[in-house]
């Protein structure tokens, strides 16, 4: 705890800093008043969503008309938990709405008298309680692996000795193996519970998003997985104790693409002094695992790598060696427009151009520019002195064009779309961007653009209800995210143009940007269907730029834009329902991961 206080004091120390004393208390109070804000909002939203006794009625008549009656063995180590915690952990178990199920416990050789005495109980009290007392104590794997060899069921559930199952919770995932019987791995959203039961940080998942995984465990509970699969891998592996379970579905995944996310509240994580979710130095050790489960998977990997801390206790960055040293296009659309700033005036393609040349340590790329025959002569001189090959375009401005007219040209295996109201900032954003997107199995890499004034600009675009939004936009640069979001590697729908890697082969398969979408929404276009080809679009944190955004051009939409952009998907947003990489129980009314 004393830890965490320095942590905090160092927090507010670099704060102050950097913003002085005023913009201390304005970012203290943001903080304070964030926290209420989502207190209170979850209060309301579990209020309205707390089940009934109709709702309870109903799920059982359903239960009764299944074809597929899965049975789930839940799996329960136990150590010396409080009495208190480990009732309740039991009885949640017992609560089920859905009956087909088994407790397989395995007491890892406790010495309080009380474990023997409840465990017992119970097991006298159930038949579907099943109980293992090891003779000595070998901690959470050994355990686990113990009580795995009392499973019967077609699927295995995780639960801890001190936390509770919603009583939901097994309806849920056979509600889910009944429509997709394919099943292997299904997590669920989760939120936080404290000792006199009071809920509160809830956790509402992303659809399958191996990037944010790679980051941090953030699956977690309610971990379900198909029983075979986890007896074909090994089950737990003690040396990664403190993450046996992100250790684990590490090699889930690399074993199966039948991967589900059920979008509830179906798990209550108790906040105790001995559990994780009382803070970063509560378990140190399971970060260190953590670490070590990554680094394991990367030898595992076809794009080996090695792992970074970042500054966040528990996510990480996982980098990937960059194969041979590839060509880089990069495709600058530009009219070399200069802007007045506080600095004086700046020629945007100038600017862009210098930053790119000067700042960047990956150095094999060329700069391809393309513009309308309207670029000014003076700035013209300038850019090819720089090296920089111009492609120009009679026709009237259309991005689109001008970016698969450069594509023409580009003689890289990747493409960098950029526009040039931009500059680098971090050094090995070029790196960052082309770790990612040289993997076969991603399309789009998008990077974190900021403001001149140093808000966010661009972190993902989600889209709404049909409606393309940037996340987290105009807030502070310094902003995490939600669970960290905007700190670490993500996936999204799609990534802004702006700045934007792609593998040539790709970009020329899905037919390169639609000239239909002459102004906006062609990158929207472009990701969507990456998506639809089964790639996934990331964006990297790592990568920064600042972004003049819409500087050479005016803002807003065209009339008909959005409806064009509907129209063309129409069919594809049905069958997405909602965004992947949102949660149908945040609002709609902007894409910054609220509840209402």
């Amino acid at each position: 705890m004393e830890f965490e206080k320095l942590n905090k004091i160092r927090k507010i120390k670099r704060v102050w800093q950097e913003r002085g004393t005023q913009g201390l208390i304005k970012f203290l109070y943001q903080k304070l008043v964030f926290k209420f804000r989502n207190q209170i909002s979850y209060q309301r939203w579990v209020a309205i969503h707390r089940l009934t006794q109709q709702d309870i009625t109903t799920a059982k008549r359903q239960i009764s008309q299944w074809h597929l009656r899965p049975k789930f063995s839940i799996i329960m180590p136990v150590y010396n938990v409080e009495a208190t915690w480990l009732k309740k952990a039991i009885e949640s178990v017992i609560n089920q709405i859905y009956p087909d199920w088994e407790l397989c416990i395995a007491d890892d050789a406790s010495t309080q008298p009380h474990i023997s005495l409840i465990l017992n109980h119970y097991s006298k009290l159930d038949s579907r309680i099943k109980v293992l007392f090891r003779t000595e104590n070998g901690n959470i794997s050994a355990a686990s692996n113990s009580a795995l060899d009392l499973v019967t069921g077609d699927y295995i559930v995780l639960l801890d000795h001190d936390d509770e199952l919603a009583i939901d919770a097994l309806f849920e995932n056979a509600k889910l193996i009944n429509q997709y019987p394919d099943a292997d791995f299904i997590y669920s959203d989760e939120d936080k519970i404290d000792t006199k039961g009071k809920r509160f940080d809830p956790f509402f998942k992303p659809n399958w998003s191996p990037e944010y995984f790679y980051s941090c465990m953030y699956t977690c509970h309610l971990g379900v997985y198909n029983t075979n699969l986890i007896r074909k891998i090994g089950g737990f592996r003690s040396e990664y104790d403190g993450a046996q379970d992100y250790d684990l579905v590490l090699r889930v995944v690399e074993q199966t693409k039948n991967i589900y996310h059920i979008p509830k509240i179906l798990y209550h994580w108790r906040v105790i002094s001995t559990s994780v979710t009382s803070g970063e130095q509560a378990k140190p050790w399971a970060y260190i695992a953590a670490r070590k489960a990554l680094e394991a998977m990367l030898e595992r990997s076809s794009y080996p790598g090695w792992v970074e801390e970042t500054s966040r206790a528990g996510f990480f960055r996982v980098r990937r060696n960059v194969i041979g040293n590839p060509l880089i296009s990069i495709i600058i659309p530009s009219a070399g427009t200069t802007i007045n700033t506080s600095s004086g005036s700046l020629c945007l393609l100038e600017n862009c151009i210098r930053s790119i040349q000067q700042l960047s340590s990956y150095r094999n790329f060329e700069i391809i520019v393309v513009d309308g025959y309207d670029i000014p002569e003076e700035t013209l001189e300038k850019i090819v002195s720089l090296g920089v090959e111009l492609v120009r375009c009679t026709e009237p401005f259309n991005f689109s064009m001008r970016i698969n007219r450069g594509a023409a040209k580009a003689k890289g295996q990747f493409l960098l779309l950029l526009n040039d109201d931009t500059q680098v900032i971090t050094a090995d954003w070029l790196q960052s961007m082309l770790e990612l997107t040289q993997q076969q199995e991603i399309g789009a890499v998008g990077a974190k653009l900021f403001f001149p004034d140093g808000k966010i600009q661009h972190v993902g675009v989600m889209i709404l209800a049909g409606n393309p939004g940037h996340v987290f936009h105009e807030v502070e640069g310094d902003h995490p995210g939600y669970f960290c979001s905007n700190i670490v590697n993500r996936n999204y729908l799609a990534v802004t143009a702006a700045c934007l890697m792609m593998r040539q082969e790709v970009f020329q398969l899905l037919g390169g940007l639609d000239e239909a979408f002459p102004l906006n929404y062609n990158d929207v276009d472009l990701c969507l269907k990456a998506h639809q080809a089964g790639y996934r679009n990331v964006v990297t944190p790592y990568a920064q730029l600042i972004h003049y955004e819409s500087a050479s051009r005016q803002k807003g939409l065209k009339p008909g834009e959005w409806k064009q952009l509907n129209h063309k998907w129409q069919d594809y947003f049905e069958k997405l329902g909602t965004d992947p990489y949102y949660n149908p129980n945040l609002s709609l009314k902007a894409p910054n991961f609220e509840l209402f």
